[in-house]
């Protein structure tokens, strides 16, 4: 089973190999495994495995659209419940995958982040 998040964020160029950079240390801090990275400049993307055997990814796609994905290890199909909450994001019309639209004063910002003091 796979799930997968699109993040509506503009993250700029300068700013991208940061995110991922946050995103990499914040699973070895947890244990993960880092399996793969892709260095591409474009298209950059980190894989990860949990200890139970989950597979993570975080890619960048398109405009700089961060996808992030999980596959199980297993399961046993079964029904899932509709949703018991409504979303609480606005709707947006157009095809999949929707593109980056919301601005953030730090990852949107078109320059270097600044150095870690």
């Amino acid at each position: 089973m796979k799930r997968r998040a699109a993040i509506m964020t503009v993250v700029s160029r300068q700013r991208r190999g940061s995110l991922l950079g946050v995103v990499e240390r914040a699973w070895k801090s947890r244990g993960y495994e880092i399996t793969s990275v892709d260095t591409d400049e474009e298209l950059p993307a980190i894989y990860a495995a949990t200890p139970e055997g989950f597979r993570l990814s975080v890619a960048v796609a398109g405009e700089g659209q961060f996808f992030f994905s999980i596959t199980t290890p297993c399961f046993a199909k079964s029904d899932v419940a509709d949703p018991k909450t409504q979303p609480n994001t606005p709707h947006r019309d157009g095809g999949y995958p929707q593109r980056p639209d919301v601005h953030d004063d730090f990852w949107s910002v078109a320059s270097p982040p600044p150095p870690p003091t």
